[in-house]
């Protein structure tokens, strides 16, 4: 009861502190009211406040906005009112068309807000108001150019006469406590794919003289911030708004900079985790997390753009518009042509590897261009001098852990990956696993691995689950044994396969109902996935219709050899 009195208090000190200041901003000469923006942009981050991100530069305001929205029906009444402030256009002192009328800029030529650039030192030089508005008008030309242009995608929809007439609005303001920028969305939001086009604004500093390091104040954080929150606008007015996926919209965004401005790096502080918790020092935290560690994820663009080409990233978001992001990513590999097909968790297997190599480790040619300058994933490391070293724990889906085990020789890295794609953003499940690593093979359940080492590998659905064995000669035998048909259950008629780990090149594969009915049968050859050879179906059958749902058993017939086993098969 005095906790829920506290709260109470608190609420109605917020309701009454922000009525005074939207009193005291009317009061104002200025007709922007800045406090009063300034005031709720706080409130908010309050509340939907990011982990380890107090008091630290912001990339985007979206996921806090987004937030707010998404749970406006339990906000307080001061919370209300200051969202409702935050989706209101700022009133600056004056604005220009630029671009031949497809921008307009808004901002203060006189007054704390009026934008400046910094000298040498990271101090405001005055009076340079309008070459800051020149420089953002220049950048955002490349920026238009690149992302619609070069890169293809759709431009965002015009907002009628909001902000002064059709042409996207740029407003140089403060979009909240030591944030770089905020795309706003309005006109009749809805959460989901698009069934019609949203406007939106953007919002970045006057300044960016708060942004670390020094190096990155200024016009290098201008340049990321147009190329991040444009993206933004994109994605919103033209592919979709998943508001409980704000995690890849800020994933895509975090490339994007990158790609549209290689040089600046800003992403890297993120990978660093200087600013909150990264993908480096938490692989353990689902994919889907809503929560700062995203923006370290916009790295997952770097490996799909390489692995896959590099219009996978459009690709994805124009699946978007009928399905969440991880259905819209699986999609899109399973679409892709022989032999790229892949899906969600293939890929997202794949990336654990890349991840791997990194820093001092970095395979510039075959995992990340720029992974020399990447940190090294976090690891748990353990002396094997017993015969064996077990670990028992849980794993989030979409979730990666990394265990090292020392031998004295060699140093092998266990990378163990919960495959799960049914990952929601809000409530994302976690799987317990025991992991054993030995010296010598008990029994049959344990598989051999690089580094005259065995594992064992106990989970539920062995499908779900995939492990990584790194030595000092690279990957090694994986944990997916031979003949285990992976996924499983599997779900045909959607672009992908179901894959048959077996070290062989080629060999003849049947498939049969459980009654024993041949189903399917050809001569095939075995592709690369995932370290191994595996054999792939696509659920035809031989009259060439999608098989129905039931146990089927494989039979692979090999030179010297027979594999079998059975599967699930569950049509959706």
């Amino acid at each position: 009861m005095t906790d829920h009195l506290h709260t109470q208090g608190k609420a109605a000190a917020v309701f009454s502190a922000f009525l005074i200041l939207a009193a005291a901003a009317r009061a104002q000469e200025r007709p922007h009211a800045a406090i009063l923006r300034a005031e709720a942009a706080r409130i908010l981050s309050t509340r939907f406040s990011r982990a380890g991100s107090e008091g630290l530069p912001v990339k985007c305001g979206l996921p806090i906005l987004s937030a707010a929205i998404h749970d406006r029906a339990t906000l307080t009444a001061g919370e209300q009112l200051a969202l409702n402030a935050l989706l209101q256009r700022p009133e600056l002192q004056t604005s220009i068309l630029a671009d031949s009328g497809r921008f307009r800029f808004h901002f203060d030529t006189t007054g704390a807000q009026a934008p400046a650039l910094l000298d040498s030192a990271g101090s405001r030089i005055p009076g340079t108001a309008r070459a800051f508005v020149d420089s953002a008008i220049a950048i955002m030309a490349h920026v238009y150019q690149y992302e619609t242009g070069t890169l293809g995608f759709q431009a965002p929809p015009d907002d009628g006469m909001l902000g002064g007439g059709p042409e996207y609005d740029i407003y140089i303001d403060d979009p909240g406590p030591d944030t770089y920028g905020l795309t706003t969305p309005e006109t009749g939001l809805m959460d989901g794919g698009i069934s019609s086009k949203f406007s939106t604004f953007i919002e970045i500093h006057y300044d960016f003289s708060f942004v670390t390091p020094p190096a990155n104040r200024g016009i290098p954080s201008l340049r990321v911030t147009l190329a991040h929150e444009f993206h933004h606008a994109i994605q919103i007015g033209s592919y979709g708004y998943w508001m409980s996926d704000i995690w890849f919209h800020e994933i895509t965004s975090v490339w994007m900079e990158d790609v549209v401005y290689h040089g600046e790096n800003d992403y890297l502080n993120y990978l660093f985790g200087r600013f909150g918790p990264s993908q480096f020092t938490f692989p353990g935290a689902p994919l889907t997390t809503n929560d700062f560690i995203e923006y370290s994820r916009g790295i997952l663009g770097k490996y799909l753009t390489k692995k896959f080409g590099h219009d996978t990233m459009l690709h994805i978001w124009q699946n978007v518009r009928q399905a969440p992001p991880l259905t819209a990513i699986n999609t899109t590999l399973q679409q892709l042509p022989l032999p790229l097909t892949s899906s969600m968790s293939l890929a997202f297997a794949e990336w654990a590897l890349w991840n791997y190599y990194t820093g001092p480790r970095a395979d510039t040619v075959n995992y990340y261009n720029e992974g020399s300058i990447f940190p090294v994933i976090v690891e748990q490391y353990y002396e094997l001098i017993s015969p064996t070293q077990q670990v028992a724990g849980s794993l989030p889906c979409l979730a990666t852990s990394y265990y090292g085990y020392v031998t004295g020789s060699d140093t092998v890295t266990v990378a163990l990956v919960n495959l799960n794609p049914d990952c929601p953003a809000n409530s994302p499940s976690s799987s317990p696993f025991t992991l054993t690593v030995s010296r010598s093979r008990p029994d049959d359940s344990y598989r051999a691995i690089t580094g005259n080492l065995y594992l064992k590998l106990d989970v539920t659905n062995q499908s779900q689950w995939f492990a990584w064995t790194i030595g000092k000669t690279g990957p090694g035998t994986t944990s997916v044994a031979e003949g285990s048909a992976f996924p499983n259950p599997f779900h045909p008629g959607e672009g992908g396969f179901l894959y048959l780990p077996m070290n062989a090149d080629e060999g003849t594969l049947s498939i049969y109902s459980s009654g024993m009915e041949l189903v399917y049968s050809a001569s095939r050859q075995s592709q690369s996935r995932l370290g191994q050879r595996v054999f792939t179906w696509d659920g035809m059958t031989k009259g060439n219709s999608v098989a129905p749902t039931g146990i089927y058993i494989f039979v692979l017939t090999l030179p010297g050899r027979t594999v079998t086993g059975k599967f699930a098969l569950v049509r959706r």
